[in-house]
């Protein structure tokens, strides 16, 4: 067994699975409410408001990771000088390309990718620019009162056609894509464990396996005091900042009050 994941990615990847299955099991119901399965699921929870309220808290918990996730990379990437392993480089370009025409039957090989092939790549960039969507739609919905002051009321309509349309697709995602990539084509569970097979992280990820296996390591950047001060500055503003942002938010109701005749 090889060490591919940290502590910090099982407990991230934990979070997330629940948030996300929590809010596909809340938030469907809400999006097709005249079914019969809906309804069912509805009386369950004991009410649809209470299902609600599971939804807000639920969404609350994916939006903070989402804020801890972007210090995450501030700390790792530009304080301890850790490699941009996620982000598409032109080699991932090359590798579609290569694995395009070895399905194809013409070509021979299958791509030597390197930490993250260019599938995780694109479904971790899909990740974080589909929680940033859900949660900006999903703030305009359940404040509309608020921003229906400074923008359109049909930007409120767009957020909800976005929400339920980003959610389905997010859903169906994780049904056929990262499932067959991490169940179907081998069953991976090293997100879970932290570790994965030698053979498995030989045919998988080959480059990064040749590193490990000459024994090059990466040693992380020293933290400077400068930079350490800058980065408790930032996390300091932003922490500000969001609390500031859901002062603003709840300084009016959520939903509009009706006045009894």
């Amino acid at each position: 067994m090889i060490r591919r994941f940290e502590r910090r990615h099982i407990v991230g990847h934990l979070i997330m699975l629940v948030t996300f299955v929590g809010l596909v099991i809340t938030g469907f119901p809400q999006k097709f409410p005249s079914t019969s399965w809906a309804k069912g699921v509805v009386l369950i929870f004991g009410g649809v408001s209470r299902m609600r309220f599971v939804h807000h808290l639920l969404g609350t918990i994916m939006a903070l990771q989402l804020v801890y996730h972007v210090l995450e990379l501030i700390w790792f990437q530009w304080v301890r000088r850790y490699p941009w392993t996620m982000i598409p480089t032109l080699q991932d370009a090359k590798d579609f390309v290569q694995q395009i025409r070895y399905n194809l039957g013409l070509d021979s090989s299958e791509p030597q990718y390197d930490r993250y092939s260019w599938p995780e790549k694109l479904e971790y960039l899909s990740l974080v620019w589909g929680t940033l969507l859900m949660v900006a739609t999903g703030i305009l919905m359940l404040y509309p009162v608020r921003f229906a002051r400074y923008m359109p009321g049909e930007i409120i309509l767009a957020a909800k056609a976005a929400h339920g349309g980003e959610a389905t697709l997010a859903a169906l995602a994780i049904l056929t894509w990262h499932s067959y990539f991490v169940h179907w084509k081998h069953w991976n569970t090293s997100i879970f464990t932290g570790e994965l097979p030698r053979e498995l992280y030989l045919e998988e990820h080959p480059r990064e396996f040749a590193r490990l296996w000459s024994g090059e390591t990466f040693t992380p950047a020293e933290v400077s005091t400068k930079k350490f001060l800058i980065f408790v500055a930032i996390s300091t503003i932003v922490v500000l900042a969001c609390g500031a942002f859901v002062v603003w938010l709840r300084a009016l109701p959520e939903v509009i009050r009706t006045v009894p005749s």
